[in-house]
């Protein structure tokens, strides 16, 4: 974590689950921009 990195791409993940924000984590640190969208008013 701290490294810049180029963004490569873009992901959507929708919920805002353990899966969710897990994956959404790791794209991001990928390189990835990452929308993540859940139904819910709170993660």
């Amino acid at each position: 974590m701290g490294q810049s990195k180029d963004v490569v791409g873009a992901a959507l993940v929708v919920g805002g689950g353990i899966a969710g924000v897990q994956a959404s984590l790791d794209l991001a640190e990928s390189g990835y921009k990452v929308y993540l969208v859940e139904s819910q008013t709170g993660i």
